[in-house]
């Protein structure tokens, strides 16, 4: 696929954390977008779009576990790429008492766009994964390749669904119906990333950023934690590549997108302090004393990300300090958090 032709996208989850974010940059672009959700956009994204963007832009309610409701999508517009990101992000005990729900939606949602897509000769299919189906690969350290061994996570229903998604997105493709791209995305932070229905854990730079825009101190467990925090506008930019380049370029199926490097929680919060001089942090070495966990039992080393470099181009467009300060401006600006 040409970047310079005009495409009807078709974006599941649009309404979400990656979703506007991936919508924002395909209408940039020029495309058509369907953003699909159970969920509307939220009030401030009306003035994040802007007129002619709203005119090419189409937001359906649809929940992705009724097969016939997405085939009715698929009827009613004609979809050439499919960005698959919608996804009950529900971890640990809190998935207790919602498997069913999360299988249906998380599993067999994919497989309902999937058979759409094949039904209405869709020409391409991206599917955004999960770093976290390579567990603690890289023990927090080494980098973490494409081609080590899944982690589905033994008891977790959100990693075992991600892995039986991507399996059928391999099997769709195997089989001809489509090219596929599957996008494995970790350690993220940015602008929309809020509490939702589908959406209950908030990642630790949200729940920081919330700390200094409230002026509240914050109590942090885990001094020597180390990730690879990437900015979800990146992580948007380096999937509307995969889905946007000429076919030829994509050596592979499957591909990390992250910054590919990683920075120390003391790097973030000093750099808050900067932002926020109201803010005040210290670290705690009792878990029981701290307002804010950042300590992980098994942490994953950084992607690399060598492969979507290489293949289309991809770099970040924001370090770490960058993001931050563009963070907290949007959270400003929207009055985000506050």
């Amino acid at each position: 696929m040409e970047e310079k032709q005009r495409h009807m996208f078709l974006v599941t989850g649009g309404a979400g954390f990656y979703g506007i974010h991936a919508v924002k940059l395909l209408l940039e672009m020029g495309h058509s977008v369907i953003a699909l959700g159970t969920s509307p956009f939220p009030h401030p994204a009306e003035r994040y779009f802007a007129k002619d963007e709203w005119k090419r832009l189409h937001f359906v309610k649809c929940d992705i576990s009724d097969a016939t409701a997405v085939g009715h999508v698929f009827d009613s517009y004609p979809i050439d790429v499919v960005i698959h990101a919608a996804v009950m992000t529900v971890l640990g005990e809190d998935e207790i008492g919602l498997e069913r729900r999360m299988t249906e939606v998380n599993a067999l949602g994919t497989l309902n766009l999937l058979e759409a897509a094949r039904g209405h000769r869709a020409r391409w299919f991206v599917y955004i994964s999960s770093s976290g189906l390579y567990g603690g690969y890289g023990q927090g350290i080494a980098p973490v390749h494409e081609n080590v061994p899944v982690y589905p996570g033994g008891t977790s229903v959100y990693r075992t669904c991600k892995v039986y998604s991507e399996m059928m997105c391999h099997n769709f493709q195997q089989h001809g119906a489509f090219r596929v791209a599957i996008a494995r995305i970790g350690s993220l932070y940015g602008p929309w990333e809020r509490p939702t229905r589908s959406r209950k854990g908030m990642s630790l730079i949200y729940r920081l950023m919330e700390l200094a825009l409230k002026g509240e101190a914050a109590c942090v467990f885990g001094r020597d934690v180390m990730r690879d925090w990437t900015h979800m506008r990146d992580i948007a930019r380096g999937t509307i590549m995969l889905a946007t380049c000429e076919e030829a370029r994509l050596k592979h199926t499957l591909y990390n997108v992250t910054n590919g490097a990683t920075t120390s929680i003391e790097h973030v919060l000093q750099t808050l302090a900067t932002l926020f001089p109201v803010f005040a942090y210290e670290f705690v070495d009792r878990e029981r004393d701290a307002n804010l966990v950042a300590a992980m039992a098994n942490p994953r080393g950084p992607l690399d990300i060598s492969r979507i470099r290489e293949d289309v181009g991809f770099s970040p467009g924001f370090d770490i300090d960058h993001g931050l300060a563009d963070y907290a401006m949007w959270s400003r600006d929207f009055e985000w958090l506050t």
